[in-house]
């Protein structure tokens, strides 16, 4: 028989929030945006992907509370279009950084549901998006990104 001690007050370690960036790293657009995301969520790490790879392996490899596709991802505006279709075939939270939705071609009406801020956006805004991509993932157990190569078959996490 297992004993099970009881909690025990004190401080506790809490797990970091995770929001993954996916910006051209050589353009300034997205920096005022990482700024106001550290005011928006508390205790965060912020990941920085600078390419479709990069944001596409790390989905597949890590746990984000969501993702934000900043439309300037090369090639822009296609480069962020393909990686926001591609997280959001995954089920992943997105919110779509861009100052118009006309850069979001016609043909892709899952992409203009999401919520969106622009590159400026304050930390209100910013919570606020967030809040509204991830919603309706609350209590709910969503598969993830397929690991390519990996062991094929997805993994499932539940949200909090």
């Amino acid at each position: 028989m297992d004993v099970v001690e009881p909690l025990r007050p004190g401080p506790r370690p809490v797990r970091r929030s995770r929001i993954l960036l996916a910006h051209d790293a050589r353009a300034t657009t997205c920096d005022a945006l990482a700024r106001a995301i550290e005011d928006a969520v508390a205790n965060v790490e912020i990941v920085d992907a600078s390419s479709i790879d990069d944001a596409l392996l790390a989905a597949a490899t890590e746990q984000f509370e969501a993702f934000l596709v900043c439309l300037d991802l090369p090639p822009a505006p296609l480069g962020g279009v393909r990686l926001a279709s591609e997280l959001v075939a995954h089920d992943h939270p997105v919110v779509l950084v861009t100052r118009s939705l006309r850069w979001v071609p016609p043909d892709r009406p899952a992409l203009h549901q999401l919520p969106w801020i622009p590159p400026d956006a304050g930390a209100p805004e910013v919570a606020d998006a967030i809040g509204a991509a991830t919603g309706e993932f609350d209590s709910m157990i969503r598969t993830r990104a397929p690991r390519p190569a990996l062991l094929g078959v997805p993994a499932l996490r539940a949200r909090r």
